[in-house]
């Protein structure tokens, strides 16, 4: 196969780990693009049972130029507003009323499967993130890492789904 063909066995798991070896490197974080030339940003839906804390991230993250195309307070409306909207990225409270934040991981990457969702959550608990990743989330934080460590981490996964998408364009194409 020639070098600058797609490797057509890329699984999810080599993005991480190649995302996770570019973190380590110190290398910047490559832009990609969207279908549309013009959105150059993140998509990205916050859900969250806490008005306050939501409404924090939403504007947290519109000061950083991020496109917030969601908000929803619980699980099922996350699954709803996400069919709706297609975010890049979803960011998530893990404990809510009316469905947790791994059932609705799980609901939302069966018909959303390139969007990455990254869980927020008080408990560092190893069983939560182990379930977690079986669910097929991108990353689970404690809500209390800095700015910095959230704001990479969205551009990773933002970075992973885009390169997601343009490998499935690629495999469709050949």
């Amino acid at each position: 196969m020639p070098e600058d063909e797609p490797d057509q066995d890329w699984t999810r798991e080599d993005a991480a780990e190649s995302l996770s070896q570019l973190a380590q490197s110190g290398v910047g974080i490559p832009v990609g693009s969207h279908d549309d030339d013009d959105a150059l940003v993140p998509r990205v839906m916050v859900v969250d049972d806490d008005y306050g804390f939501r409404t924090m991230v939403r504007s947290w993250l519109v000061e950083e130029g991020v496109d917030v195309v969601a908000e929803a307070p619980d699980g099922p409306e996350a699954v709803a507003r996400a069919a709706q909207t297609h975010p890049d990225v979803v960011l998530m409270d893990l404990r809510m009323p009316k469905m947790d934040g791994i059932e609705a991981a799980s609901r939302i990457l069966a018909t959303e499967p390139d969007t990455q969702i990254i869980l927020l959550s008080a408990y560092g608990d190893a069983s939560l993130k182990q379930a977690a990743q079986e669910a097929g989330v991108y990353c689970y934080l404690i809500k209390d890492c800095p700015p910095s460590v959230l704001w990479r981490t969205i551009r990773f996964a933002w970075t992973l789904k885009l390169s997601l998408q343009n490998r499935g364009r690629a495999a469709a194409q050949a």
